[in-house]
């Protein structure tokens, strides 16, 4: 941040030489106002509800010999629900879906919850620019915002988009700081990486490297390449001291159908080796690698996706969930691939737009087949095969409510297999209802 503050000093200078109040008086302000009502019902075990509500405010400067100076904040607060603390009878835990719409990290807090979003310098030349700071980034399939709950993955470093011509693209990114979704604290890497759920070893004893990685930088290359109907996107994304993940992906777009295949595969960095076998993210020789292939036909209201992803046995496939979220074509909200290895994946979608056409209607069905819940060497959270369909209504506003919509999401998940209390809460064997309303300005 020090490295910012200098440059922000330097443009409040340049600044000054015009005139100041002007640069900021044209500016932009937006953000959104967002409500998030949830409950799920855990199929014979306890059930939770919980009702946020919060906003996010931003603020643009009027760029000035192409920079330009962005902030914004988030907050969120709890405005009904019940005691999400309260523990099952059967299993012993508490909720987990509804706690996500708060702070992860002290679970007590329902009110308390604000972050500084964003606070950036931009310098734009024509359609490329350069920007440090905490910032938006452009797309990424693993490290993203997933905006998913209330408070979003925000990151921190330099961002670097050339536009090459208007077929190239090139992106280059390095991260410092992230805050990760639900959690409004800021951490390095290493502080980050782990946060979460560590899984399982190959053997089959629990991992154990949060905070223990030593990983100081997540950085990134892009590129993106058009040419007619066809777009390529090849990303090399490098974790200090824990892996390379290397993602390709070709798509073409037509009228009526669209077709895309994703391919996927990790490097182990050698210093893993070093590392105790309790403390590894990634055993040395495992390259984690997937395949995702996607067809879709389309009109003007109606849409049919077919998706099926490949996990192959070369290894568990890895990447920090407190970065985001993997984008392969059978990803969904509450049904993700990362930690499995050896897995098929099949995904059926269905959407329809109405003719007054704020009103879209839609379903994706998944069946999922892993590896086994005890193949921990290719299954990294012990997890069984499911099946799970979500269901989505949403509605957009005109007139004098022009940017206010409603989201009604409905999901089930159901194992194949296993059905033990303790082993699906939280997991899968549940019902659930998300009532989402934003109002964007």
């Amino acid at each position: 941040m020090k490295l910012l503050a200098f440059v922000l000093i330097s443009f409040v200078t340049l600044q000054a030489q015009e005139s100041l109040p002007h640069y900021f008086e044209e500016g932009k302000i937006q953000g959104h106002i967002r409500n998030y009502f949830m409950t799920t019902n855990n199929h014979g075990l306890s059930n939770h509800y919980a009702n946020a509500t919060g906003g996010l405010i931003g603020y643009t400067t009027k760029e000035y010999k192409g920079f330009e100076l962005g902030v914004s904040g988030v907050l969120t607060f709890k405005t009904f629900g019940d005691n999400m603390n309260t523990v099952d009878t059967v299993t012993g835990k508490s909720s987990k879906w509804e706690r996500e719409l708060f702070d992860l990290n002290d679970l007590g807090n329902y009110y308390n919850l604000y972050r500084l979003e964003s606070l950036y310098l931009k310098y734009r030349y024509k359609h490329s620019y350069i920007s440090v700071g905490r910032l938006p980034l452009e797309f990424h399939p693993l490290i993203n915002k997933s905006d998913g709950r209330m408070v979003d993955f925000a990151f921190q470093g330099i961002n670097c988009f050339i536009t090459i011509d208007s077929t190239l693209k090139v992106n280059t990114v390095l991260l410092n700081r992230v805050s990760p979704r639900a959690m409004p604290k800021w951490y390095s890497p290493n502080e980050v990486i782990g946060l979460l759920n560590n899984g399982y070893l190959p053997d089959g004893t629990k991992a154990d490297y949060s905070e223990l990685t030593k990983a100081n930088i997540v950085a990134y290359a892009g590129v993106e390449k058009t040419a007619g109907k066809l777009k390529l996107n090849f990303w090399d994304t490098h974790i200090d001291k824990l892996l390379n993940t290397l993602w390709a992906e070709a798509l073409y777009n037509s009228d009526l159908l669209s077709a895309g295949l994703q391919y996927s595969y990790q490097i182990p960095y050698a210093y893993q080796k070093n590392v105790p076998y309790a403390n590894r993210y990634i055993q040395p020789g495992e390259n984690g690698q997937i395949a995702s292939t996607m067809i879709k036909y389309k009109t003007t209201r109606f849409e049919a996706v077919v998706a099926f992803t490949k996990a192959f046995n070369t290894g568990r496939y890895l990447f920090p969930r407190e970065l985001g979220r993997d984008q392969f074509y059978t990803s969904l909200p509450r049904s993700r691939i990362e930690g499995l290895g050896n897995s098929n994946i099949v995904k059926l979608g269905l959407q329809y737009t109405f003719p007054i056409q704020q009103l879209t209607t839609g379903i994706d069905a998944t069946a999922v087949n892993g590896p086994g819940v005890l193949n921990y060497s290719l299954n990294k959270y012990g997890l069984d095969d499911y099946y799970q369909i979500n269901s989505k209504i949403h509605y957009s506003f005109k007139g004098f409510f022009k940017g206010l919509d409603v989201t009604l999401l409905y999901i089930w998940k159901q194992n194949k297999n296993l059905h033990t209390p303790a082993d699906v809460i939280n997991i899968s064997d549940y019902s659930q209802v998300n009532l989402i309303s934003n109002f964007n300005f």
